[in-house]
């Protein structure tokens, strides 16, 4: 409550006003302090300017340095007309909105003395200007919404700023904009309960929230309502509170709220013995495009995949941005990990399709993790951690793919990052060598060419295979100081083969997404062949589909590119990817690679066979070299020679083989061609 409520709750029997120092005024002041000060009080209106600087500035310096309620430091005497003697005293008290005023009071003495003109002069100073006498008292007030009402809510009186505010009255629930809180707010001030809330008020200018205090009078059952608009101060509230714990771009909830759902999940789950579940999501190959085409594009990217993601998860999940290009979805109430599946499942569906972004078709895969409570983890930060882990393990297997949590893949991770810590180093030494695999001519069985796989040398681990370290080179963009590193030493390789005196091999190199959207790709190419003097004609590119479809123009202008250095192309893992006939007319590529996964059942699924034979015979009217790889048992070779399939690669025919050991294999299955290519 007030000072100013318990003023005028009081009887007043003293000369009461109010200072307005801010505005130099006085608001306010009773009848008793009318008839002391009558021969003070100049012939003016109410409200205008009646404290001159001096004393405004003297009292704006003790506003400040009490708190409210508290009294000035000094007192002043008063002689009234008749003579008689008055003390008078001042207190702090609040005008809304964090404004102080002055709450000023005149007390008769026992004793007269007489005082000198100067102390009569600084109490005229503090003195009201006359009213009216036929003015109410709340129509004083200018800087206060205050209304007066009966006991049963009718409408009274009220300041000029209440009825600005709230336009005119005749019942204290016109005020309310639900009839459920009028009824409860009438319910309270009949048992003359003094209130003070914030609650939503219907004005002329909308529902607003305001604070509101409530007092009541014995004497004669008024109500005393004292309103304040805080409507300002609650959109701030509410806007700080979604900038804490919302996402700025996707206006997802972040980090903050995800650790409180979390928490409640855990506690739930406890109680119930229930279980809740969670997906770590992070976009594969999201910083090249960021690199490549700048931050706005990445922005707008990850808008448009939050909204898919969103639109393929059930009602019942709930999707955060942890920041830059992660995401978690969190299950509660989850039966099983078949539950988490099935999210995972229609995520990577939904989210690896194309997005319209910045006018051009994009493409963009997540790799997801699963873990659940209480089978992976007892605690929220081992479950993100162990849902972490299983993200990375999905990364390492090739992207777009889900992993759910297992022992091991925490221990992966650390070495993961102790991997990463030596890459670049590794790069700099040269710690890699490339393997080969052969490629089979089928209808004699003879080798024509090689697929290169690069591995790492690692002093202290041996021999690493690429899915190891790749995605931390994708990860980290190593990738484009090591994907020259390999251009360059396969062409090398070819000069010390052809200066050895073997037959003209043409190595094929397959570029990461990452390197393929290098600017400068071209020029570095042309730069390394220059430098080694092989002729293009025995170098030859691979590229994936979806990384042609990252950017379907830009990539047919870079395709040509090539061409004109007189490189051959090639697009690999054919029939994984999205690109529509329409785009594989314009890529000026002569070879496609059939991915293993179709391999795999051939003469087993006949949807497979089907998408094989089709591929085939495509291939072969559009003039296309055709191979398939992941080659492993003779019924598929039987089935692929029946297809009309010329070229084949797998463990049927040869591991992959170092340099010295390749060039055996070559002359003892008299090679006419030979092919390498970077995995």
């Amino acid at each position: 409550m007030t000072d100013l409520s318990i003023l005028l709750q009081s009887k007043m029997p003293l000369a009461a006003w109010i200072i307005d120092i801010e505005n130099a005024t006085i608001p306010w002041f009773n009848e008793a302090a009318e008839a002391l000060l009558a021969d003070s009080l100049h012939d003016i209106e109410s409200g205008r300017r009646v404290i001159n600087d001096a004393l405004q500035k003297r009292l704006a310096v003790h506003l400040r340095e009490l708190e409210e309620g508290a009294e000035l430091p000094f007192k002043w005497p008063f002689i009234a007309k008749d003579g008689s003697q008055y003390q008078v005293t001042g207190s702090v008290i609040s005008l809304g909105k964090s404004r102080k005023g002055l709450s000023v009071e005149a007390r008769p003495c026992v004793s007269s003395a007489a005082l000198d003109v100067s102390e009569q002069h600084q109490i005229s100073d503090l003195l009201p200007p006359k009213l009216n006498s036929h003015v109410g008292l709340l129509s004083q007030f200018k800087t206060l919404s205050f209304g007066v009402f009966d006991k049963s809510g009718q409408y009274i009186d009220s300041s000029e700023c209440f009825s600005q505010l709230f336009g005119d009255l005749a019942d204290i629930r016109d005020l309310f904009a639900v009839s459920g809180a009028a009824n409860s707010f009438i319910r309270r001030i009949a048992k003359q309960e003094n209130i003070s809330q914030e609650i939503r008020l219907s004005t002329k200018h909308g529902v607003r929230w305001h604070q509101i205090e409530v007092t009541h009078n014995t004497e004669n059952s008024h109500v005393y309502l004292l309103v304040h608009d805080i409507q300002e101060k609650r959109d701030h509230e509410v806007e700080l509170y979604r900038l804490k714990n919302y996402d700025i771009l996707t206006q997802l909830p972040n980090r903050n709220l995800l650790y409180q759902q979390l928490e409640s999940a855990l506690s739930n789950a406890k109680k119930r013995q229930r279980e809740f579940g969670l997906l770590y999501l992070d976009l594969d190959g999201f910083k090249v495009i960021n690199d490549n085409f700048g931050h706005r594009v990445g922005d707008e990217l990850i808008q448009r995949v939050a909204e898919r993601i969103k639109g393929s998860i059930p009602p019942t999940a709930c999707l955060y941005r942890l920041g830059g290009d992660e995401f978690v979805v969190v299950l509660e109430m989850t039966n099983n990990t078949q539950e988490l599946e099935s999210i995972a499942y229609n995520i990577k569906q939904s989210a690896s399709n194309t997005y319209l972004v910045a006018d051009m078709e994009m493409m963009i895969t997540a790799s997801i993790g699963i873990a659940s409570y209480p089978s992976h983890a007892d605690d929220i930060d081992n479950l993100l951690k162990n849902a972490d882990a299983a993200m990375y393990r999905a990364k390492a297997m090739g992207h777009n793919m889900y992993c759910i949590y297992e022992g091991h893949m925490a221990e992966n991770i650390n070495a993961h990052l102790t991997l990463g810590s030596g890459l670049r180093k590794a790069i700099e030494e040269e710690e890699f060598v490339l393997h080969y695999q052969p490629k089979i001519r089928l209808p004699d069985e003879t080798v024509v060419g090689a697929e290169a796989l690069i591995r790492w040398v690692h002093p202290e681990l041996g021999m690493i295979s690429p899915d190891k370290f790749i995605p931390l080179a994708e990860e980290s963009g190593l990738i484009l100081p090591l994907g020259e590193w390999v251009i360059r030493r396969a062409c090398r390789q070819l000069q010390e083969w052809r200066e050895s005196g073997h037959p003209p091999i043409k190595l094929s190199v397959n570029l990461s997404g990452r390197q393929f959207m290098q600017a400068d790709l071209v020029e570095m190419v042309k730069r390394v062949l220059e430098e080694t003097g092989v002729d293009p004609e025995y170098l030859e590119l691979e590229l994936t589909e979806s990384m042609l479809m990252t950017d379907a123009q830009q990539s047919i202008e870079k395709l040509h590119g090539f061409r004109e250095l007189g490189l051959t192309l090639s697009i690999d893992d054919f029939g994984t990817g999205y690109s529509s006939l329409a785009y594989l007319k314009k890529f000026p590529i002569q070879t496609l690679k059939i991915d293993r996964s179709f391999i795999n059942d051939l003469g087993i699924n006949n949807d497979n066979d089907a998408i094989v034979k089709a591929t085939i015979a495509m291939a072969n009217s559009l003039n296309l070299k055709i191979i398939a790889e992941g080659v492993e048992s003779r019924s598929q070779v039987d089935t692929l020679n029946h297809y009309d399939c010329l070229e084949v690669q797998g463990y049927l025919f040869s591991k992959p083989l170092d340099s010295v050991d390749f060039l055996s294999y070559m002359q003892s299955n008299s090679i006419n061609n030979a092919c390498a290519v970077l995995m």
